[in-house]
């Protein structure tokens, strides 16, 4: 991902929000997001969910969640 934002400096408006697994991967947030794995990107616009990549890092997979997120 910051290849991503290195590269795009549009993406930089997208705030974003790391969840570190091993400390709160039985959270609460984790658990209303439905959020069962690892690497897990959710985003959001406007407050509902646009899309998500599970398992996946490449930019190919995570750019256009980005590019949805600023239309």
């Amino acid at each position: 991902m910051r290849a991503l934002l290195d590269g795009n400096p549009a993406y930089n408006a997208v705030k974003i929000m790391r969840v570190d697994w091993d400390l709160h991967g039985r959270s609460e947030l984790v658990s209303e997001l439905g959020i069962r794995r690892r690497s897990t990107l959710v985003m959001f616009k406007e407050g509902k969910e646009i899309g998500r990549v599970i398992a996946q890092t490449s930019a190919d997979a995570i750019e256009p969640l980005f590019i949805d997120a600023l239309s």
